[in-house]
């Protein structure tokens, strides 16, 4: 299930891109982005090294490239359903429970994915970072590190460095925004057997640099 550690990376590294290839002039974006990428740049890195030696979730569809993309959501909702089917495949997947639904944890216990009781897919990796998909289509993820991102169905993007630093803006309307202090802190999910407990997001508490 190691290609499933791949959507983080893909989370905030594509939201980068996203933030200044839609608003060149609102760069104010381009430091927490940055951040947020290079943290999950080397997660992204293990999960390849470590999916090549694992069958598990191979079969999953490619996690989708465009947060900019107004399906961009469902069709990470769509490589997370796959992949969880994938996982109730595998003979090596660890099937357990939690307050929230089904879970499904790779053989090494180096991530783990539950099937919420309400319809979420969220995956959570051994060293406290997660993500969560939506049905709507919403996405958050957060590093071990704090920081945060998350990609509405509204158009809205978020990233929030470990430092507090946070850029919004909506990649439909090109809008710009500097109200971090009314963001909303996305809530940890219920933690996953003997795994870390999942990482709380840091509160935003300035715009970020540009």
């Amino acid at each position: 299930m190691a290609v499933l550690s791949l959507s983080l990376a893909a989370t905030f590294g594509l939201a980068a891109c996203s933030s200044n290839a839609k608003a060149p002039a609102e760069s104010q974006s381009t430091s927490s982005s940055a951040s947020a990428s290079a943290s999950a740049g080397n997660s992204s890195a293990s999960a390849k090294e470590s999916e090549n030696q694992k069958s598990g979730v191979s079969g999953a569809s490619a996690l989708p490239t465009d947060p900019t993309d107004s399906n961009y959501g469902p069709q990470v909702y769509a490589h997370y359903k796959e992949a969880v089917e994938e996982a109730k495949k595998d003979y090596s997947t660890k099937r357990t429970t939690n307050t929230e639904g089904n879970v499904y944890t790779d053989s090494d216990g180096s991530i783990a994915v539950v099937e919420a009781k309400n319809g979420d897919y969220i995956s959570i990796e051994k060293d406290g970072s997660w993500l969560r998909v939506t049905p709507e289509g919403e996405v958050v993820a957060v590093t071990d590190n704090g920081g945060w991102a998350a990609v509405k169905p509204s158009g809205e993007m978020i990233n929030v460095d470990d430092n507090g630093a946070a850029s919004i803006m909506n990649v439909k309307t090109s809008e710009v925004s500097d109200d971090y202090q009314s963001l909303e802190l996305p809530k940890p999910p219920a933690p996953v057997g003997d795994m870390p407990a999942p990482k709380k997001p840091v509160k935003p508490t300035s715009l970020a640099a540009n």
